[in-house]
């Protein structure tokens, strides 16, 4: 079995292969004071609650956006299964190409999820990552990583503006009937998840129309992308988890690095 984790800002999502079969998958929420020993603890409790056993496996990798916390994850995870984990922080390690004489400057995320991509769909492509972040990656019909745009997320927003207000409330982050709202709720709904999907129409718009070739496949992934991307104009594939097949493709082309 292998195990991949990928440590976000906001959230830790793992996963466990048997093969390529993805067993299950689960998530935590990343908290940089935690020590090893508490993440320790949450690894038990997940593979308890998951009826899985700690032993039996051939390898773990971890992705990580969040240096401070892959040592204590690490730790923990060699704690609880023996097994020490590849680690990536950046591009370095992954394959992938990229158009840049800087190496490293590519979050892991990014990569691993490019990796993904190239491996499972049709090039050029466009990979939509909406996670405490939105990016959105172009990859070339050769799958080489051309570029992408950074915002601030979806969840970044919302909470922006309950915190930076004093009459606009916390709000679930699903679409209101239409996108003309009527009550604040509805009216700060619309603007997140209908003007988030907009974005993205029009971000990708314009960067196929710079690229200056159609763009064959768009595919979205991360903790937000469900919600958002139905409500695009833009025909797009979510793919949950994208992030965790490329760690599990990465581990099974290069083993432990």
């Amino acid at each position: 079995m292998l195990l991949t984790i990928d440590i976000g800002n906001t959230n830790i999502t793992m996963g466990i292969y048997e093969g390529d079969e993805l067993l299950f998958t689960s998530r935590l929420a990343t908290d940089r004071k935690r020590t090893s020993d508490q993440y320790s603890v949450e690894l038990l409790n997940i593979f308890k609650l998951h009826n899985a056993s700690c032993s039996g496996f051939s390898g773990a990798i971890i992705s990580s956006v969040v240096p401070e916390v892959v040592n204590a994850v690490g730790n923990a995870v060699e704690a609880v299964t023996g097994i020490t984990p590849s680690v990536l922080t950046s591009d370095i390690g992954t394959g992938l190409k990229i158009v840049t004489n800087t190496e490293g400057f590519l979050g892991a995320d990014l990569a691993v999820a490019s990796v993904a991509a190239i491996d499972k769909y049709e090039l050029p492509c466009f990979i939509v990552d909406l996670g405490t972040a939105t990016k959105i990656i172009l990859l070339d019909g050769d799958g080489t990583f051309l570029g992408c745009t950074i915002s601030a997320g979806v969840g970044i927003s919302l909470e922006a503006l309950a915190k930076k207000t004093s009459q606009l409330p916390a709000v679930r982050l699903t679409a209101p009937p239409t996108s003309i709202g009527t009550n604040t709720v509805d009216c700060m709904q619309s603007g997140t998840v209908f003007g988030t999907a907009a974005m993205l129409d029009g971000l990708t718009a314009r960067m196929e129309k710079e690229f200056g070739k159609k763009v064959k496949t768009t595919v979205a992934t991360g903790g937000l992308a469900k919600e958002i991307v139905k409500n695009c104009d833009r025909e797009i594939i979510y793919d949950r988890d994208l992030i965790l097949e490329g760690l599990k493709n990465i581990y099974k082309r290069k083993g432990s690095f």
